[in-house]
């Protein structure tokens, strides 16, 4: 159980510091001083709240004995679904996409590890039991 929760708290907890202080006080600093600040950036700001979600979801599913990179995936393809209209625009915007990018895969990071953690063993992120050679 402590295990358990020790996995979650990583992957919720500490990647949520570290994917702030990354993205919040290193990125966009970064490209409001490189390029026009973009007047939608702080408009309605619940990324940290998806990122606690997500992460939470990452790391549930990848302690799933078999299905659970599906889940992944599956969760993954809804996200770019649902930014697909916004990801055609200025420069702001490529910088956005970016960022989101680099968010959206050390959050998929962030829970393989909090599973690694709960499960005391890396997931198994394949239910591949045998591979036949086409002969």
């Amino acid at each position: 159980m402590l295990r358990l929760i020790a996995g979650f708290a990583f992957s919720i907890l500490l990647g949520h510091i570290v994917l702030w202080l990354l993205i919040e006080k290193t990125l966009w600093p970064y490209v409001r001083k490189n390029h026009p600040p973009d007047p939608d950036h702080h408009k309605s700001r619940l990324s940290w709240l998806v990122g606690v979600v997500e992460r939470t979801i990452y790391t549930g599913a990848f302690m799933l004995p078999g299905s659970g990179i599906q889940l992944v995936a599956g969760f993954l393809a809804l996200k770019v679904a649902s930014r697909w209209h916004s990801s055609s625009g200025p420069r702001s915007t490529v910088d956005s996409d970016n960022i989101w990018m680099i968010g959206t895969c050390l959050s998929v990071l962030f829970g393989l590890m909090g599973a690694w953690i709960a499960l005391g063993h890396m997931p198994p992120l394949a239910n591949i039991k045998t591979i036949n050679p086409v002969q």
